[in-house]
């Protein structure tokens, strides 16, 4: 998305809205159409029938929306019937790869293979079948067209590893407005996002952590720096926390990337009021 509006608006626009945080856009992971993450809550005393379901209901971690509104102002999970929720949807290959010689020789003769781990769910023809409608959520203080325009461009030019040959597209089916989402009541809050934790406006946090292998785009590699940004650790989403102070949830994160310190990570949250049920 900086790629496209530095295109768009000039260099110097981007400098400008990189330069405050307050005019970033949050965006959330992609979902299966209909469905959010399922919150972290504090550990609870269950039933013997509860605890039959825990390891399953473990291994589902998406909640659908409706059934979402109608519990959040207590929510605990174990009241929510299981159709309500859904396992993670990723269906991942690990594929091989050769190595390139960088002198232009072909590939290496040892040691020449590398591996990747892809997600297939949206191949026409896999077991399961396509699961092709993902929600995006977004906050940012832009029009709704201008919004949609750099969301559409970017499925249109192809995100991620491969794009130049066709992979990493969508279209996109529509985009509305969801303030029954983000203005329900609560005292703690749900991320919808991958971010980082800043404990002044995060408190009592619950989260999970993955690694997360950045690349700095071809713009980049073409002027003889490292694609590649350093890892990092990302919260993932579902993550809950009480809110505390003023400012944003997370931050942009700097000193990601070894040669260029201009280039940053968006580490903001998108989060969700709602209320965990008392303990009984």
């Amino acid at each position: 998305m900086c790629w496209l509006k530095r295109e768009a608006d000039g260099e110097a626009a981007l400098v400008d809205w990189l330069a405050d945080p307050g005019r970033l856009w949050r965006l959330s992971d992609g979902f299966p159409h209909g469905y959010l993450p399922k919150p972290l809550c504090h550990p609870r005393s269950l039933s013997r029938e509860d605890l039959k379901d825990h390891k399953e209901r473990k291994q589902r971690l998406f909640i659908a929306r409706d059934p979402w509104l109608r519990h959040r102002a207590a929510w605990n999970e174990f009241a929510v019937p299981n159709d309500a929720f859904r396992k993670d949807t990723t269906r991942m290959r690990h594929i091989a790869h050769n190595v390139v010689h960088r002198h232009g020789r072909g590939t290496l003769e040892t040691g020449g293979l590398f591996f990747l781990d892809e997600d297939w769910r949206f191949a026409s023809g896999e077991e399961g079948g396509s699961d092709p409608l993902v929600d995006l959520y977004i906050e940012a203080g832009e029009p709704r067209d201008a919004v949609k325009g750099l969301v559409k461009e970017l499925g249109e030019a192809g995100f991620g590893r491969d794009a130049s040959t066709g992979r990493g597209r969508w279209k996109v089916r529509e985009i509305v407005e969801d303030r029954e989402l983000a203005e329900g009541p609560g005292a703690r809050r749900m991320s919808l996002s991958r971010g980082v934790l800043t404990p002044e406006t995060m408190q009592d946090a619950l989260w999970r952590v993955e690694p997360h292998f950045g690349r700095a785009g071809a713009q980049v590699a073409l002027t003889g720096a490292s694609p590649f940004k350093r890892p990092v650790l990302l919260t993932r989403p579902g993550a809950t926390f009480r809110p505390a102070g003023e400012g944003l949830f997370g931050r942009w994160i700097t000193d990601v990337h070894p040669e260029r310190p201009e280039i940053g990570l968006n580490g903001l949250h998108i989060a969700i009021p709602f209320n965990e049920a008392e303990a009984t």
